[in-house]
């Protein structure tokens, strides 16, 4: 990723020691759904007076407008997680909206600038007059561009690679992988254990609040995919090999309709991870 600021020196930007903690605000989008929960979740992020985005989520005028709100006077700029339209639709006005009502020279940040319009790459680290407030992660799997942000205080915004409330992020193959997402997992299974997660703050669905709630979290979810693996497995060695065998192998015959094309996606997701791991 290319970063703003200078090559070599990173280390220059410890955070203040006096500075208080950089402050964390959920807002949620009123776009409930089966691959959305509750609804994307914007976090707002504010050290001092200086502010940013991450995920603006859909256009939706009510929820921009709580997003501004919360920004304050000097916002810096506007991170997405991934190129989905429920984290990207509202970047660009978004972006726009606050420059027009601050003055402020805005940011747009995306791993992937093709899918969302005047973005460019992300930095290494967020930095405000404090230091640093939090240090972008690549977390590939969900999308190939996925990524999250550590933020000061060990909070880590995780996009969609890793949901609450133990839902599973849906993985479509080929600009998703579940190999990469596994590895994804695995990184911040090891920040966890390291003790630099105090928590995590998905996406989508409720954040795990506390460092133990998070560490189990990750292995949940690590386990709920080796689970699915097996079973795919299991499946094909019975002799499920079609697509509509496997589904009823592994979801069994009460698939909820509105649901298939995701459960598709998953194995061949799992499938394509079989493939290239065996």
């Amino acid at each position: 990723m290319e970063d703003d600021v200078p090559a070599g020196a990173q280390d220059d930007f410890q955070r203040d020691p006096d500075a208080p903690p950089v402050a964390l605000e959920l807002i949620r989008a009123d776009n409930p759904g089966p691959m959305t929960l509750q609804g994307t979740n914007t976090y707002v992020l504010r050290d001092g007076e200086e502010s940013w985005v991450v995920d603006p989520g859909p256009l939706d005028a009510q929820h921009l407008a709580a997003i501004i709100r919360a920004c304050g006077s000097r916002p810096v700029g506007v991170l997405v997680t991934h190129r989905h339209a429920d984290h990207t639709d509202g970047a660009g006005t978004l972006r726009r909206q606050l420059q027009n009502r601050t003055g402020c020279e805005v940011a747009l940040w995306a791993a992937d600038t093709r899918a969302v319009a005047g973005s460019r790459k992300p930095p290494a680290s967020l930095i405000s007059e404090a230091g640093v407030v939090g240090h972008v992660i690549h977390l590939p799997g969900h999308t190939a561009d996925s990524l999250g942000l550590l933020v000061d205080g060990g909070r880590m915004l995780t996009g969609d690679t890793l949901l609450g409330d133990g839902s599973s992020t849906v993985i479509s193959p080929p600009d998703g992988s579940l190999t990469e997402h596994m590895q994804s997992l695995a990184i911040l299974r090891a920040l966890a254990i390291d003790g630099r997660i105090s928590s995590l703050h998905p996406g989508h669905g409720s954040p795990a609040t506390d460092p133990l709630e998070a560490i189990d979290a990750i292995e949940a979810m690590i386990s709920h995919r080796e689970e699915r693996i097996a079973q795919v497995k299991e499946a094909r060695a019975a002799g499920a090999l079609s697509m509509d065998r496997l589904l009823r192998a592994v979801y069994g015959e009460g698939l909820d309709p509105a649901l298939r094309g995701a459960a598709e996606d998953s194995l061949r997701a799992i499938l394509d991870h079989i493939a290239r791991t065996r």
